[in-house]
């Protein structure tokens, strides 16, 4: 019991410290809130994780204080704390996004982000969006009750037009052209919401 509360004390102490230093780095943006989020979360992750292992071990009438001050630093796996880290952080953008998004008028289908974490304010960012999104059923509505009325005022300046046929087959087509699908302006308009709300580069924007 003495070695897994040394560990845990230990593992605890040493992630505090990385977290304090990393939060020290963190870039001043709009970002840094869902950073700190996450570091919070990993945090207590790392304090309650270890007792409810190993809950049944914990029996505090058999502590041995010599055997405490001998047992040896555990060593910490950087690697897979920063998977953690950069996991959680990517998660919650992922969320944010979509929040958004959908609050901007769009369904989103999907939503992929990529980041880098690093020591290094510079290096820290977010490398890659992609996102799937459409319009909402009420936008595809409000897209057809406009596309109607504009048939109604073309159906009044041609309403002595002989050819029908032709006619029928201009609405078919002006009603298949309504669809959830967001055009070229719609896309630019999302993009430019995420350089403005991430501070990320355009090129790393995939929006379909």
């Amino acid at each position: 019991m003495i070695e897994i509360l040394s560990s845990w004390a230990k593992g605890l102490g040493i992630t505090i410290v990385i977290v304090s230093i990393f939060e020290m780095l963190l870039p001043n943006n709009r970002t840094k809130k869902y950073i700190r989020m996450v570091l919070g979360v990993y945090v207590i992750f790392n304090i309650v994780s270890p007792l409810i292992k190993n809950k049944d071990v914990f029996n505090f009438n058999n502590i041995d204080l010599e055997e405490y001050t001998s047992v040896e630093t555990s060593s910490v796996n950087q690697t897979s704390m920063n998977e953690r880290i950069k996991k959680l952080y990517s998660e919650e953008l992922e969320k944010d996004i979509t929040k958004k998004i959908k609050e901007k008028g769009y369904e989103v289908k999907k939503c992929k982000v990529s980041v880098q974490i690093a020591d290094d304010e510079e290096e820290t960012k977010i490398n890659k969006i992609k996102l799937i999104v459409s319009k909402t059923q009420e936008e595809v509505k409000n897209d057809i009750k406009n596309s109607a009325e504009n048939k109604i005022v073309t159906e009044i300046q041609k309403i002595r037009k002989i050819d029908t046929g032709v006619e029928i087959k201009k609405q078919e087509k002006e009603k298949n052209e309504v669809s959830d699908k967001v055009n070229k302006t719609e896309i630019q308009n999302i993009k430019k919401f995420l350089i403005e709300e991430y501070g990320v580069n355009e090129k790393c924007l995939e929006i379909n």
